[in-house]
């Protein structure tokens, strides 16, 4: 099991909330080698915890609302996200309280997180830049 993960979260029939979908794909149809995982996590929610488990870097994305313009891409760490936990994230019920538990469970060292958010419904080039983003901040830290 790889050590760097990049899951991409979101609802795949909801056009607003597609990105991560769309992310995902675009990251598949690159030739990344094995450096790291890639997963469509959906609607996963906290289903999404075993992927945490002997993981150093996670990197997620998703939609943001709130952070920057439309059609910005924006890098938050767990502690950023901890800051607006209701104020600007609209999935306050699922990644938020993701990382909310992670600290509970018993992980050692808890991973690096990083959310790569995606403002608005996400035009071809801001995901290619959304993609870009979290192969950057996969490779970057460990």
């Amino acid at each position: 099991m790889n050590r760097r993960r990049i899951i991409c979260v979101g609802n795949s029939l909801v056009t607003a909330d597609a990105v991560g979908h769309l992310v995902h794909d675009e990251l598949r149809s690159r030739n990344l080698g094995d450096s790291f995982e890639v997963l469509d996590g959906g609607l996963a929610g906290l289903d999404l915890l075993p992927f945490f488990d002997g993981c150093e870097v996670m990197v997620l994305v998703d939609r943001v609302v709130g952070f920057a313009d439309p059609g910005s891409v924006v890098r938050l760490d767990a502690a950023r996200l901890d800051e607006v936990w209701t104020e600007a994230y609209s999935h306050s019920g699922g990644l938020l309280y993701l990382l909310k538990t992670l600290p509970h469970l018993g992980l050692d060292p808890l991973p690096k997180v990083w959310l790569i958010g995606i403002e608005g419904e996400g035009e071809a080039e801001t995901i290619k830049r959304a993609a870009d983003m979290a192969v950057e901040a996969a490779n970057a830290l460990v």
